[in-house]
């Protein structure tokens, strides 16, 4: 279970292309060895979802309930629910961080890294309780990411602060069953706080085929096997 926003939806890659990570990993399992993994990917990225908050109510939202609920409330539904899920691989929490930058957004709605850890920490004892193993991933480099319709350009240092400080709780506490890096994977070594330009859709957040592929690559096999 892929269970994400745009970056596991696959925003930024070629339409019809199957070029988004979760797909990258998908061939991968059906050509390891002797389909040992026997494993299928079921995508369940929501373009703007949110860890916390649903799809922005206010009147001049232009969006609608288009962003989904929370993953709190969708969670035991659209990843728990399914039949036979035995692994999850979290990708949320970066539209947290930068949706107070859309002016449609309510203001109580910013969060801090408290708080999205808080989020990791319940989705995660919902899937130990079902037996279900999660897999936590890093939130990807930023700066200079903008949105055309409303114009909104989304990284400040407060923003980029926060990102840093989930990330490294999320790559430190141990909590996750795994993780997988994809900050790391997807930065500028030269400019850490950016994607790496060869892996950049153009809008400064969504990677690329290319960045999908590299994505699709890090994630271990090894992850996958009888526990």
């Amino acid at each position: 279970m892929a269970f994400g926003s745009s970056l596991t939806d696959g925003d930024g890659t070629t339409t019809d292309t199957n070029g988004r990570w979760p797909d990258v990993l998908a061939g991968r399992l059906q050509k390891g060895a002797g389909r040992k993994w026997q494993i299928g990917v079921l995508n369940e990225g929501i373009i703007g979802n949110r860890l916390l908050s649903d799809s922005p109510k206010t009147a001049d939202s232009p969006f609608g309930a288009a962003l989904g609920e929370s993953g709190l409330v969708r969670f035991e539904r659209d990843a728990l629910g399914q039949a036979g899920v035995k692994y999850v691989i979290l990708g949320l929490g970066i539209n947290d961080i930068l949706f107070p930058a859309f002016p449609f957004t309510p203001a109580g709605e910013k969060v801090d890294a408290e708080q999205i850890i808080a989020g990791y920490r319940e989705l995660i004892a919902h899937a130990h309780k079902k037996g279900v193993r999660i897999i936590g991933t890093t939130n990807p480099a930023f700066e200079n990411a903008f949105f055309e319709e409303p114009a909104v350009n989304f990284y400040t240092a407060e923003r980029e602060a926060t990102r840093q400080k989930v990330n490294a709780w999320i790559l430190g506490s141990h909590e996750f069953d795994a993780v997988v890096d994809l900050d790391a994977v997807l930065r500028d070594p030269a400019r850490p706080t950016q994607l790496l330009p060869s892996y950049d859709s153009g809008d400064h957040l969504h990677p690329n085929n290319a960045g999908c592929l590299a994505e699709g690559n890090a994630i271990p096999l090894r992850l996958f096997e009888a526990h």
